[in-house]
C-alpha cells in the first residue's frame, strides 16, 4: 500500500467511545441497540452522511473521523420522531445537540460548524440576524480561496436576495432588552454546564 493511501485512511480510535460519553448527553449514545426504527422515522435521513442508526454505530466502532465530520448532527431537524420512536427512549435529539455545541465549540476553518458559530454570534449581537454580517463573517472564516469558490457558487442567489431586499446592506436596530438575552443565555449555560457536571 503506498503512503497516500495509508494517509487517506481514518485512523481507528478505540477509545473515543469513552471519548464521546464526556460530550453533553454521549453517554445515550451507549444504549443503542441498532434496530432502526430512528433511520427509517427520520424526515432527513437522504440527505445526512449517516443515519442515526449508523451514526451511534460509528462511534462505537471508534470512527472518530467519521463522526466528527458528518453532516448527520447539522441536519438534525429536532422534530423528535426518532426520540418518541426509540423502544429505549433515546433523547437522540438531545445527543445531536450536545455534539453540535462541542463542534462549534472547537476551532473550525470551514464546514457547518463555522456557520452555527458565526450565525450564533451575529445574533446575538443585536438580538436579530443582519445577513450581510453574518455572510462577511463566514466568509472571513473559510478563508480566502474557500470564500471566492463559495462565493462564486452562490452569486446567483445572493442577487436574487439583494433583488428582493433580502440582505440588506445596513444592521438592523438591537433588539429591545438585548443585554438581558444575554444575561438569559449565560445564565441556561452556566445551568446546563453544572447539570451536565453532576451527570444529570
Amino acid at each position: 500500500m503506498s503512503a497516500d493511501k495509508e494517509q487517506a485512511t481514518p485512523r481507528y480510535a478505540p477509545d473515543f467511545h469513552q471519548e464521546f460519553r464526556k460530550i453533553e448527553n454521549g453517554e445515550y449514545a451507549s444504549q443503542c441497540m441498532q434496530c432502526g426504527l430512528c433511520a427509517v422515522t427520520c424526515p432527513s435521513r437522504e440527505m445526512m452522511d449517516y443515519t442515526p442508526r449508523a451514526f451511534f454505530k460509528l462511534i462505537h466502532a471508534g470512527e472518530k473521523e467519521k463522526v466528527m465530520k458528518a453532516n448527520t448532527p447539522w441536519l438534525c431537524t429536532s422534530c423528535y420522531l426518532c426520540t418518541v420512536r426509540c423502544p429505549r427512549g433515546i433523547p437522540i435529539v438531545d445527543v445531536m445537540h450536545g455534539l453540535k455545541h462541542e463542534l462549534a465549540q472547537k476551532s473550525s476553518k470551514d464546514g457547518v460548524a463555522l456557520l452555527s458559530k458565526v450565525f450564533f454570534k451575529t445574533f446575538m449581537k443585536r438580538g436579530r440576524l443582519f445577513e450581510l454580517g453574518f455572510t462577511n463573517g463566514f466568509m472571513m472564516g473559510l478563508g480566502p480561496p474557500k470564500a471566492l469558490k463559495v462565493t462564486l457558487k452562490q452569486q446567483d442567489c445572493a442577487l436574487d436576495m439583494v433583488k428582493h431586499k433580502r440582505l440588506p446592506f445596513f444592521p438592523p436596530k438591537k433588539i429591545k432588552g438585548a443585554g438581558q438575552l444575554k444575561k438569559i443565555y449565560n445564565k441556561a449555560a452556566a445551568l446546563q454546564k453544572e447539570a451536565h457536571k453532576d451527570g444529570v
